[in-house]
């Protein structure tokens, strides 16, 4: 699964350079920012693999880093391995914000 990531995050970037994009933010949200979001809108899990409830995904041109909270800290921890994601524990003094 950690290569069908990579290749996914890889396309976006070059999507980006083209656009001329320096960071994307993909929430876990859909449009009209609904509790339960229906499986069209998972883009965040689907660029991740991570299937936790909150989290936000950020993507720059040499970073990818996913931020949760300390429900989600084990399994984001185990769902990123190998996937060059870098997990951001929201919520710790040390962790900045987005």
């Amino acid at each position: 699964m950690s290569t069908k990531i990579k290749n996914r995050i890889d396309a976006l970037r070059a999507e980006m350079k083209t656009s001329g994009i320096n960071a994307t933010i993909i929430p876990q949200t859909d449009p009209h920012q609904s509790e339960y979001i229906s499986d069209h809108w998972q883009v965040r899990r689907w660029l991740s693999g991570f299937t936790g409830s909150a989290g936000s995904l950020v993507i720059t041109h040499s970073e990818a880093l996913l931020w949760t909270d300390s429900r989600y800290f084990i399994q984001a921890a185990q769902q990123l391995s190998d996937t060059g994601i870098i997990l951001m524990k929201d919520g710790l003094p040390d962790t900045p914000s987005i």
